[in-house]
């Protein structure tokens, strides 16, 4: 018996609720909830005739012909309920860009979908709205203990992913009751319907789907239904000291102590991200009170490898008044170090070998002590207070000045290159060997190399260079890479405001991608190599040119870019992104190479997101909006966020730019820095959403972007940010001479968006050089346009300045 099911900790966490049954404690009653089981004594057959229904939110779920049975009560009351039989679901979104996602996944914008059973969860009134019904139905209970049996080992598997969200509940005091149905689609298979108006988005439906040796779950629609205002943060981190021993062994033990304050009070249950490679030794109140924690629970250790649950919850013995502050003290050991080979080591869980509480968006201060084998260097986030030598171990001592969204470190055997600079110094680290694998890569026979394929850019390029005989050292590069840095740190500065950092470590990581975390970055190996080793690694020139002129300093950009201002959910992270990419090509355009400036990294990200993968059926800009965040990637795009993200992003930056500009002025850019500065300064240490940013550009929006009248910028981020795809125009025009020039009449035909979609096109007529005619408000299919000019056109040119995002004939 196959039943989707969302896995609580990731997509339920709400801590609303009722007294729990007397006398049980939390991990009694947790347990009590994972052995539920149906109630042989009240089982229901549903007719055709007599069919029951159940609307959640714009779901309506119709139960037409089957046996419908309830679980034992559990404190008094029934939280479950499973059918076989046959049955319906229909659903219809609200949102376009959540249609065109239902259609992407179904072929159709709507659910519209018969199952043959359904395992349903509940803390609402279904029970009694269920039992409602077959009452006025007249259908009676019957005693049917085959039944029970057939659903005995799914329960088993599936009653643990919602125990906690349902122990939430019992735990707090106040109540968000939620509903979710697993059904098992006829043409679908598994897939879930959830209402919880806990979550931010309080409707979603989804399923698991694999692509190749990875699992996706495939979002189909997620939203928040009018009326369902989700509760506040329950609770802030305010500061994390962390006391962290590496061993010999590479294995880790720590204490970390989670400084906490109550935002609204009535809570007991808080969840943190840990690493599952992590085991929990203990959890403790200020009293030194041992506290109730469950960690990955549900999971057996080959799932828990297989697909990971990175979560750990503690349930405090009483709910704290708001406002009130406490601390919580973890202990825990595990290895989320990795060894790559050849001594090559590298953090692998950057995001989660401490209990993380909350989202990225959420910042805090953090004091790290590190103890580490002195063999080794180590580099973490924060000022270093001091490092000293403790027998074969070495102890550091890091401590942020201004509030963090992550802690992090990575460590190896590495050599260093130091560059003290105004303000703030630059420290590159890199082992001084090759990872195993890229060391076996690069010593191997060409023929016998498959080539790595960048995230964007242009065809392999086949050519080899012959294997030297010794193999490089990505320590070579320290002083460059080092030089480089600091150049784009100094770039940035005037798009960005001043370093936030009085350091930045720079440390090798093997891989094929980077991440900048607060005054520490990680970026691979390839970005250490030379333009020949990386050929030898199998790079193509796109890829080469990636990882040495854009991955870096896109990382540099993230130091202001999502370490200072974060972003506000899934669907605003976008911004930093883009930003950060965005700076990135600019400093590249800087560096003087005609063949990657700005214009030739904007053409190649439009042709990407332009042009279908092999065996795809969809281009990177069909996927979805820029606004689906991480929701991009799915078993159908399992690379979607990068495809579309970066490449889209940038352009919607570029575009903000160029209608910004100021022609002529001393600073055409001076607007545009303007935006960006004042974004660095008034959201420091917080988060901007997609609606911030938007009000931050209507307050310097120029007449010519009022598309609407109505001085909104409505216009721009409904088509290019929560809109779907990229704009196709042609012309046809007529030519006549007049009395006061050549007259030209056309239309403008705007083809592969809404009829909705507006844009400001700019045309000029091209006879021997490109002469600027005037800009059309394209709209709909088709916009007409009329001209005088005196120099007679041969062909009218769509944007020959690159000023748009857009494809045309």
């Amino acid at each position: 018996m196959k039943i989707g099911v969302i896995l609580v900790a990731v997509f339920c966490l709400a801590m609303p609720g009722r007294a729990r049954p007397a006398d049980q404690s939390p991990r009694e009653l947790y347990h009590s909830l994972n052995a539920l089981r149906i109630d042989p004594s009240a089982v229901y057959t549903v007719e055709a005739r007599n069919r029951i229904e159940l609307r959640r939110a714009d779901v309506l779920l119709s139960f037409e012909e089957g046996k419908l049975a309830f679980f034992m009560p559990v404190g008094g009351r029934i939280t479950g309920a499973v059918f076989s039989g046959r049955g319906h679901a229909l659903a219809t979104p609200r949102d376009p860009v959540e249609k065109q996602q239902m259609a992407r996944f179904l072929g159709a914008p709507v659910l519209d979908q018969e199952f043959i059973s359904a395992y349903i969860r509940f803390t609402d009134d279904t029970a009694e709205e269920l039992l409602r019904q077959l009452k006025g139905a007249n259908i009676t209970a019957q005693a049917d203990t085959a039944l029970a049996g057939r659903w005995e080992s799914a329960l088993t598997r599936l009653n643990p992913s919602h125990s906690l969200r349902i122990l939430s509940e019992e735990l707090s005091q106040d109540a968000r009751h939620y509903f979710h149905a697993g059904l098992d689609g006829i043409l679908t298979g598994p897939f879930d319907v959830l209402y919880d108006p806990a979550r931010e988005e309080s409707l979603l439906l989804g399923q698991t789907r694999a692509a190749g040796n990875t699992s996706f779950y495939d979002v189909w629609t997620s939203y928040r239904v009018p009326g369902a205002t989700p509760p506040p943060s329950a609770f802030r981190a305010l500061r994390y000291t962390i006391e962290t021993s590496i061993l010999p062994n590479n294995s880790l033990e720590a204490t970390s102590t989670v400084h906490l304050r109550a935002e609204t009070g009535g809570q007991r249950l808080l969840g943190f991200q840990l690493s599952r490679a992590l085991n929990v030794q203990s959890a403790t109140n200020d009293q030194g009170a041992s506290l109730t924690f469950f960690q990955n629970e549900g999971l057996s250790v080959q799932e828990r490898d297989a697909h990971g649950n990175d979560f750990l919850y503690v349930v405090l013995p009483q709910p704290p008044q708001r406002g009130q502050e406490f601390s919580l003290h973890l202990r825990y050991r595990g290895n989320v170090i990795e060894d790559a080979g050849n001594g090559v080591l590298y953090v692998g869980a950057r995001e989660t070998w401490y209990p993380r509480f909350g989202e990225s968006s959420e910042f805090s201060i953090y004091d790290l002590t590190m103890r580490w084998p002195k063999r080794l260097r180590l580099v973490a986030t924060g000022d270093k207070v001091d490092e000293l030598e403790d027998g074969d171990f070495r102890v550091g001592h890091w401590h942020t000045r201004n509030p963090a969204p992550f802690a992090g470190f990575n460590l190896g055997d590495y050599a260093s290159a130091s560059l003290a600079s105004g303000t703030h110094s630059v420290d590159v680290y890199a082992n001084r060997q090759l990872e195993q694998a890229l060391s076996n890569r690069i010593a191997g026979p060409p023929a016998k190399r498959e080539p790595i394929v960048p995230s964007y850019g242009d065809p392999s390029n086949p050519n080899r260079m012959e294997i030297p005989p010794l193999p490089p050292s990505p320590a070579d590069a320290l002083k460059q890479l080092g030089r480089e840095i600091d150049s784009s740190i100094y770039f940035y500065e005037k798009f960005s405001g001043p370093f936030p950092y009085t350091h930045l470590s720079v440390s090798q990581i093997p891989g094929t991608f980077g991440q900048g975390w607060p005054g520490l970055l990680y970026l691979s190996t390839f970005s250490f190599l030379s333009a020949g080793d990386q050929e030898r690694a199998g790079l193509n020139a796109s890829a080469q040119q990636q990882f040495t002129e854009i991955v870096p300093f896109h990382e540099v950009a993230h130091q202001w870019w999502g370490n200072v201002v974060g972003w506000s959910s899934y669907r605003d992270q976008w911004i930093d992104e883009s930003i950060a990419n965005y700076l990135a090509l600019l400093f590249a355009d800087t560096q003087k190479n005609p063949d990657h400036t700005l214009r030739v990294w904007l053409d190649r990200y439009r042709k990407r997101l332009l042009e279908k993968a092999p065996g795809r059926d969809h281009t990177p800009a069909e996927i979805g909006s820029l606004a689906l965040g991480t929701r991009l990637n799915s078993s159908k795009s399992p690379e979607g966020y990068d495809e579309l993200i970066y490449g889209k992003g940038a352009w919607v930056l570029h575009m903000l730019r160029e209608m910004l500009r100021q022609p002529g002025s001393r600073d055409p850019d001076a607007p545009f820095i303007a935006l960006l500065h004042t974004l660095a300064e008034k959201y420091a240490y917080r988060a901007l959403s997609t609606a911030d940013l938007q009000r931050e550009v209507e307050m310097v929006m120029t007449p010519k972007m009022d598309l609407e009248g109505s001085h909104s910028m409505d216009w721009f981020f409904e088509d290019w940010v929560r809109g779907t795809g990229i704009p196709h125009y042609r012309v046809e025009f007529t030519v006549r001479r007049g009395e006061k020039g050549f007259q030209i009449r056309g239309k403008l035909f705007q083809t592969g968006v809404q009829r909705s979609f507006i844009a400001a096109v700019p045309l000029y007529a091209g006879a021997g050089h490109n002469t600027f005619l005037g800009t059309i408000a394209a709209a709909g299919p088709e916009t007409s346009f009329h001209f005088t000019t005196q120099i007679e056109p041969r062909k009218i040119v769509i944007d020959p300045q690159m000023t748009l995002l857009c494809a045309t004939e």
